[in-house]
């Protein structure tokens, strides 16, 4: 009985590793892309960086709803993108663990953010770092299970589709909220607060929704295909 507890925990921590892996190579990509804009822009101004600190800001708040679905969209393609590749293969039990990989390195981010940061932080902002940190522990196990739930039912396509959608709107709408702040900062926690009960409303939602789907199916084996040479 406890050895078969010990490879199932060693299991779980095998498919942690994996949805770190995934993650982190999702982040490259995604840091990559997001940084197009302002590579584009250094290009056609002669590699001026001087000129890019001062004005492709002042370009970014001008067109800051714009900026905030690129970014969100990118961030969405990337990170489920890869969820779904990484859930594809791997048993129904995986899912779970695979999205909490991805989870613990969103947090890892998010603290070493926080605690190298120049400015102190208040305790208002601490309790929004803790709402990060559990919707991270919810969202992305969530669209893990969900998104193994549609390639067992052959809905993968869709779940994907909904998933980039979902995570679009969570990543795109903290970018529009911090720039509308900057146009209205006596709504500071207004908008904090509604964004943030938006998120954990999506985030609970996505993870109950994707645990009991998945919860409902039997657990099924992938048959591999042979390899042919």
């Amino acid at each position: 009985m406890l050895s078969k507890f010990s490879a199932s925990r060693f299991a779980g921590l095998r498919w942690m590793g994996l949805g770190v892996l995934y993650m982190v190579v999702a982040l490259i990509a995604q840091e990559v892309i997001q940084s197009l804009p302002a590579i584009i822009f250094l290009f056609y101004h002669g590699f001026d960086v001087t000129y890019l600190i001062d004005r492709y800001p002042l370009i970014l708040k001008s067109n800051y709803i714009l900026y905030a679905i690129f970014i969100g969209g990118v961030a969405g393609l990337f990170q489920e993108g890869a969820t779904y590749i990484a859930v594809d293969t791997r048993k129904k039990k995986a899912a779970l663990f695979i999205g909490l990989g991805f989870a613990v390195v969103d947090i890892v981010f998010l603290v070493a953010e926080t605690l190298f940061g120049a400015e102190p932080v208040s305790r208002f902002q601490s309790f929004l770092i803790f709402l990060n940190i559990v919707s991270s522990l919810m969202f992305h196990p969530g669209t893990a299970t969900f998104m193994k739930w549609g390639w067992l039912v052959n809905k993968g396509r869709i779940t994907l589709l909904l998933s980039i959608l979902i995570h679009a709107v969570d990543d795109g709408g903290l970018v529009y909220v911090d720039y509308y702040i900057g146009f209205q900062p006596n709504l500071y926690h207004v908008l904090a607060y509604e964004y943030w009960a938006m998120v954990m409303v999506i985030s609970v939602a996505i993870f109950v929704m994707g645990i009991s789907l998945l919860r409902k199916l039997e657990d099924t084996e992938i048959q591999q295909k042979p390899v042919v040479y």
